[in-house]
């Protein structure tokens, strides 16, 4: 019997009888053991697996999507923090039906929660209104699944819920894609990057990192939409807006991340304001509100902490870039993420050599860009994998929506159009 037959009958008996003999309810993250890591911790290397489970309760979502899934696992692998101290992740790994090889993507929710019950892993398990952009994401791995890839689906914002912290979430993507290759099998994979708001940046900064940290993963591209590339502008964007509440989020994971960040809140007069909220309920929550200004000092942006870390984490004040191709799609009229931000990482980018790719249109809203960026970005990555695009430098395309992007198949144009209707209804 081969080794790789072996590894499938164990895989298969595991799954058949952990099914068995679990309820099928998920529990969440802070009661659950299986998130916390072993006492040798120290003792493995940044990739490996120290737990690994089937999911204990089916992917969900409140949305009718259906996914084409043959199974799904979830593993605890060995990561490290910003500061280079080990820690323990989660990351789901879900296998399609009839996937192509080893074609890996890495999808990054936009989470944007300092609290591990909004973590991607518990949040598919159990469909609500708290995490509605993640069970809306599983309209990308959808997208995923149905044309064969084996998707990554990491905690990016790890252990401490932080997000809009660079390097942290990149160890956890490149770690749990490392984990995902020990799991499978895989030697010489292609891999693919994509988030959309905060995933995109994480994503991005995976791919910044990927050539020094992780050389040995193939990463063929990476995709970002509605791409955060200044966070300063991306507050003051979003300050006395109807996501105002996000901003109690971004300084709760900067809290959750770096101690003297809050210490520095606390001075300011806004340290009894903390968040252990997901997106929707945050924004439901300070619906409208001037955070800063009304809750926090109306200079806190400037004050010297506060510019430590949002220029350690910008995208736009970093030296170094993506190793890989990127595309980024985005709206001329995203009124969270201005496109100006983008201009700037263009311009320097490509001055660095990048290859990059813009797809702008005109869509009128950050969430509704999400969703039909999706053909554009699943097209793109299907080029990149199958080597059918050559290196066209820098271009910058606009067109009314990324829709027309060229080569999308008119079966996953159909289905978007249809799941954007539903959405545009749910999300302002």
């Amino acid at each position: 019997m081969s080794i790789t037959t072996t590894v499938a009958m164990y895989r298969m008996i595991l799954l058949y009888v952990f099914i068995s003999i679990t309820l099928c309810f998920a529990i969440p993250p802070d009661q659950d053991d299986f998130y916390n890591p072993p006492d040798n911790l120290t003792d493995s290397k940044p990739g490996n697996i120290l737990k690994i489970r089937p999911i204990p309760s089916p992917i969900k979502s409140i949305l009718s999507i259906k996914l084409p899934i043959l199974e799904t696992w979830q593993i605890l692998v060995r990561s490290q923090d910003s500061n280079g101290l080990p820690n323990s992740i989660i990351t789901t790994l879900i296998i399609p039906k009839f996937f192509k090889s080893n074609k890996i993507i890495s999808h990054q929710s936009f989470e944007n929660s300092p609290s591990l019950k909004c973590s991607p892993s518990y949040a598919i398990q159990t469909p609500n209104f708290e995490t509605l952009q993640i069970q809306t994401d599983l309209i990308f791995i959808s997208g995923y699944l149905n044309q064969g890839y084996i998707v990554n689906l990491p905690d990016h914002e790890g252990p401490n819920s932080s997000f809009l912290i660079g390097k942290s979430s990149a160890y956890t993507i490149l770690n749990s894609i490392r984990a995902i290759e020990i799991f499978m099998n895989f030697k010489n994979s292609k891999i693919a990057l994509i988030g959309y708001s905060t995933g995109g940046f994480a994503s991005i900064w995976a791919s910044m990192l990927n050539k020094y940290y992780s050389p040995e993963l193939n990463i063929i591209g990476v995709v970002s939409g509605g791409t955060i590339g200044n966070i300063t502008s991306f507050i003051q964007r979003i300050n006395g807006g109807p996501y105002a509440g996000l901003i109690v989020n971004i300084f709760q994971s900067f809290c959750n991340e770096y101690n003297d960040f809050k210490e520095m809140l606390i001075n300011s007069g806004g340290g009894k304001i903390e968040s252990h909220e997901c997106l929707f309920p945050s924004a439901v929550k300070y619906f409208m509100m001037n955070i800063i200004g009304d809750i926090y000092n109306e200079n806190i942006l400037y004050d010297s902490i506060c510019k430590k870390y949002i220029s350690e984490n910008n995208l736009i004040e970093q030296e170094l870039t993506p190793q890989v191709p990127v595309l980024l799609y985005h709206s001329r009229f995203n009124e969270m993420t201005p496109m100006k931000d983008v201009e700037k990482l263009k311009e320097y980018w490509c001055s660095k050599g990048v290859q990059l790719e813009i797809a702008e249109d005109l869509s009128y809203n950050h969430m509704v860009e999400a969703y039909t960026g999706i053909p554009a970005a699943i097209t793109w990555i299907e080029n990149h994998f199958n080597k059918s695009i050559k290196n066209s430098g820098c271009k910058h395309v606009t067109r009314i929506t990324n829709l027309n992007y060229p080569g999308i198949s008119p079966v996953i144009k159909h289905y978007i159009n249809i799941t954007q209707q539903v959405i545009s209804h749910i999300i302002p």
